[in-house]
């Protein structure tokens, strides 16, 4: 009589408490003043909609409108496409910034609130250019601005620009620095420590690296309209990669706009002032898969 030998195994996945809080990507930022010199150096934290995005898109799976909350609604910017975008599953892509000041503790000057993997804005976003409503941005001077608004400050309309437009350029690979083409004979068991392996003493990295910046008639504007025509205090604290799909809006005279536009990452840090005519602000983003 033949025997058989049934096994069973059952898994079972536990977080722990100090994994509550990842994010889903690691990442290296750091931001630098018109001369190069380092004011912060920290990471970023993918938010819950780009954590969303992640999973759907890597396996195939039709988004949840119910858990995609749009910068579109958040920031009153209707986009008449908002819904087809995410029903349908269009692709959205992650190519527009926007920047905050509200990461600051006030009652606590010098305490900067930390993000969190379930957050879907900035705490405060501000425009990165805000004009009267007569004197709007050309269609050259508004191309790489989108998340466009009418706002009133005193009693007068302007148009406030939300979001700027950033180039993700390649994707790198890296072994100690140096280019690397994966090989299938790379991969063959290696026991810790074994200095035979090719790749023995280094790691292989996969990064997308790029610039955001901050120029000087940027942010400005609109802080001067609600300081008393002053800079004396202007800063900036937070960071965050939006995603979204660039499609004519039909609520707007078919103007171009991002469509469910969405949180992807956010960064808090210390302010980083903004307070004289010629101050810029550059920021290195690395983002590692």
């Amino acid at each position: 009589m033949k025997n058989t030998h049934v096994m069973k195994y059952t898994d079972h996945i536990s977080l722990k408490d100090n994994l509550t809080n990842k994010s889903s990507l690691d990442t290296e930022v750091f931001i630098k003043d018109g001369y190069g010199n380092i004011l912060f150096h920290g990471k970023n934290m993918t938010a819950f909609g780009g954590r969303q995005l992640l999973l759907e898109k890597s396996f195939g799976i039709a988004p949840d409108a119910s858990k995609h909350l749009l910068l579109n609604d958040m920031l009153g910017i209707p986009h008449s496409e908002n819904t087809s975008v995410i029903t349908d599953n269009e692709d959205r892509i992650t190519n527009y910034f926007l920047i905050g000041n509200g990461a600051e503790n006030l009652s606590v000057p010098g305490v900067t609130y930390t993000p969190h993997n379930y957050e879907t804005k900035l705490y405060n976003t501000v425009p990165f250019r805000c004009v009267p409503f007569s004197s709007d941005l050309s269609p050259s001077e508004a191309t790489n601005y989108r998340l466009r608004k009418i706002i009133t400050i005193d009693g007068n309309d302007y148009v406030a620009y939300y979001a700027k437009k950033f180039n993700a350029g390649v994707v790198y690979t890296e072994y100690n620095g140096s280019n690397y083409v994966p090989l299938e004979a790379h991969t063959v068991p290696v026991d810790e420590g074994d200095s035979a392996h090719p790749l023995a003493g280094g790691s292989v990295l996969s990064y997308i690296q790029f610039t955001l910046t901050v120029e000087q008639n940027e942010f400005k504007e609109f802080y001067r309209l609600t300081h008393n025509d002053m800079l004396t205090g202007a800063a900036l604290n937070e960071i965050g990669l939006v995603m979204g799909r660039d499609l004519p809006n039909t609520l707007d005279s078919n103007r171009v706009e991002l469509a469910a536009a969405e949180l992807f990452a956010k960064l808090t840090s210390t302010s980083v002032p903004l307070d004289s005519e010629s101050s810029r602000r550059v920021v290195e983003y690395r983002i590692y898969s």
